[in-house]
């Protein structure tokens, strides 16, 4: 039945044409939602914190190869100095003809602890391992492109997005054999970045157009063949400099996906300083419009690439110039979301809040709470693999939908994602060696138990 529609799907890459809810109503869709070992209503909980992260949680299911893993990665990422040095010297060994070394390192350190693998099999495992605990997969290839990363040709670029399209297709087929799985798009990977660039500029030609119709039809089809599995799309965001390219491909697939419940959600970086503004005016739109608004929260991904772009052109920063700008507006966008979920008789957002801040998701379960929703159905948490595991396992504890970001791919597609992942930790530095120090102390555990193993209790 897949191969079929599978087919179906890819044969639209040549087309040219291309209210008010009740304070104890529950917002669940069993079909399209992981599947929790227990579940809790947030109502029922009295203590004042409701998060309660608890690292034993997650490194209780690991293995001591895998605990040492994460211990020396974590280490790794504390050490700023070669974080900052990553780069370079993966250049480096490759330039020196050494790229084998580093892959080989890299692999089995980094790759094995924040993406899922490269085969079928081991995504899949991956998956199933995660739902086990109740927690859901967004998968995701993890191929991206920006200006400048390739010489194509305009032909041997839509090659290239006609071969992504059908890995994102098989990524479909891979979340189908899981409960209520995404699977995340970048749009850079469906078109020469060149020509997203110049539409989100207002520079395109005629050529560029075709190419961008040519680029709805395959993210077209994806979302298409998606919604035909249960599966759901993300829409990545990326660089500023795309995103008004990125934003008309995801409004267009919203208004024709999201009918009835949000198949497609558009990602917007709360670290950018119009991003409340165009989140408010998106859905403001869809309600316009008669289609349910799906979004999913972040914080930001290319920070440092941003502010060096734009001291380089001498513009102003798309990012805000602080921090606590940064979790200002994000705090304001999920209170403006759920506020909504609440006052709307219909078309009610779907709200995806992708963070590692404990605090923002600490607001939106007390936010939650006041206005009477249930843990496991209003609002939708996610992380990265690999990264606030602790947060990951106590939400599913509480009976939240929570998923998991599974990144898989080929070692040097990922590898720009696995050096993002590495200054990220970096950034946050005492968090990462509470992560360390809670890997070495769950390892040190398990060897005094083997070296010194319990007395059986007297007999009475």
């Amino acid at each position: 039945m897949f191969a079929g529609s599978r087919a179906g799907a890819l044969n639209l890459f040549s087309s040219s044409s291309l209210g008010r809810l009740g304070a104890t109503v529950k917002l669940t869709r069993t079909l399209h939602t992981p599947s929790a070992p227990t579940t809790t209503t947030l109502g029922s909980l009295h203590s004042e914190t409701l998060l309660r992260p608890d690292a034993r949680l997650a490194l209780s299911r690991l293995s001591a190869g895998q605990l040492a893993t994460a211990w020396a990665v974590y280490r790794c990422c504390g050490s700023a100095g070669l974080v900052r040095a990553a780069p370079g010297l993966l250049r480096g060994l490759e330039q020196a003809r050494l790229g084998w070394l580093s892959g080989a390192v890299v692999r089995r350190t980094f790759f094995a602890w924040f993406c899922a693998g490269e085969t079928e099999r081991e995504i899949v495992q991956t998956m199933r391992r995660l739902q086990g605990a109740g927690i859901g997969a967004i998968l995701d290839y993890s191929a991206e492109a920006d200006l400048g990363s390739g010489n194509d040709t305009r032909a041997q670029a839509n090659v290239r997005a006609d071969a992504l399209a059908k890995e994102y297709l098989h990524s479909v087929q891979m979340a189908a054999q899981g409960r209520g799985a995404f699977v995340a798009v970048k749009i850079t990977g469906l078109a020469d970045p060149g020509v997203l660039f110049r539409v989100s500029d207002g520079s395109a030609d005629a050529d560029d157009m075709a190419d961008f119709e040519r680029l709805l039809a395959r993210a077209r089809a994806v979302v298409q063949v998606a919604d035909s599995h249960g599966v759901r799309v993300m829409i990545d965001a990326e660089h500023s400099y795309f995103q008004a390219a990125i934003d008309r491909v995801a409004a267009v697939l919203q208004r024709e996906a999201n009918t009835s419940r949000a198949v497609v959600f558009n990602t917007y970086q709360m670290y950018r300083v119009d991003a409340l503004q165009r989140m408010r005016d998106d859905y403001a739109q869809a309600r316009r419009e008669g289609w349910r608004f799906g979004a999913k929260l972040v914080r930001g991904a290319y920070m440092e690439l941003e502010r060096e772009r734009a001291a380089e052109l001498s513009q102003p920063s798309p990012i805000h110039a602080t921090l606590s700008e940064t979790h200002a507006a994000y705090d304001a966008a999920t209170a403006f979301l759920v506020d909504e979920m609440a006052s709307q008789a219909t078309l009610q957002p779907e709200v995806f809040v992708a963070t590692h801040n404990n605090a923002s998701i600490e607001r939106v379960l007390q936010q939650l709470q006041r206005l009477g929703f249930d843990a496991g159905g209003a609002v939708m948490f996610g992380q990265l693999l690999g990264m606030q595991d602790a947060t990951s396992y106590a939400l599913a504890a509480m009976g939240a939908q929570v998923y998991k970001y599974v990144p898989y791919g080929p070692l040097h597609e990922v590898m720009p994602y696995l050096v993002r992942r590495a200054q990220e930790n970096s950034a946050v530095a005492s968090a990462i060696r509470a992560e360390a120090t809670h890997a070495a102390t769950e390892l040190r555990r398990r060897v005094s138990e083997r070296v010194l193993p319990r007395k059986p209790a007297p007999a009475v």
